[in-house]
């Protein structure tokens, strides 16, 4: 084979090579700038705070991370009737992790928990509606008890764990007109 001939050839393979080379990080540009374009972002409050319990294996493996998070619980008006209203727990955990979620907080008339209006105070009857909660099974929550259990898929999952259901009963009546709120603090333990 002549030494053009030779010349000619390799030059083909390094233009057909970075040919490809080009032609893949176009591609790979156009695929990461259109998934960029088609993102959005929303942001959003919730009402339940976090409070995140090392590890308390036999080992003390602290390599298993969890969080907890909730959706708002917010309830139609009362009127008198029987209302529930439902929060949806989420849940980051380590692949794997064994967790376990409950209240942290104690009931104010066992089992149920009052509403306070804004403004007011939980020593005032008419200032308070008594609310009682059911994890995903109906079985009512205090702190600690009837907690809502799973295991861990993976961190940034956003896995679905159960949902809490708050109940407010019928016939509480002589209650002040306004906004009745409450703040809760889940535990999650793995």
């Amino acid at each position: 084979m002549s030494s053009n001939k030779l010349f000619f050839k390799k030059r083909a393979k390094v233009i057909l090579a970075k040919s490809t080379a080009a032609l893949t990080c176009m591609l790979g540009l156009l695929i990461i700038s259109r998934a960029s374009a088609q993102s959005n972002t929303a942001t959003g409050a919730m009402s339940i705070s976090v409070v995140i319990l090392p590890n308390s294996g036999p080992t003390g493996n602290t390599s298993s991370s969890c969080s907890v998070s909730a959706s708002n619980m917010n309830f139609d008006a009362y009127t008198g009737s029987l209302i529930t209203a439902t929060s949806t727990i989420v849940v980051d955990c380590t692949n794997g992790t064994a967790y376990s979620i409950s209240f942290n907080d104690a009931p104010d008339a066992s089992p149920a928990y009052y509403l306070v209006r804004v403004g007011g105070t939980s020593a005032i009857v008419s200032d308070r509606l008594n609310v009682t909660f059911t994890n995903t099974a109906g079985v009512t929550m205090t702190n600690g008890a009837a907690t809502i259990s799973g295991t861990g898929v993976g961190i940034l999952s956003n896995a679905t764990a159960g949902t809490i259901t708050g109940t407010i009963a019928a016939s509480q009546t002589g209650k002040t007109a306004g906004s009745y709120t409450k703040t809760f603090t889940l535990n999650i333990v793995y």
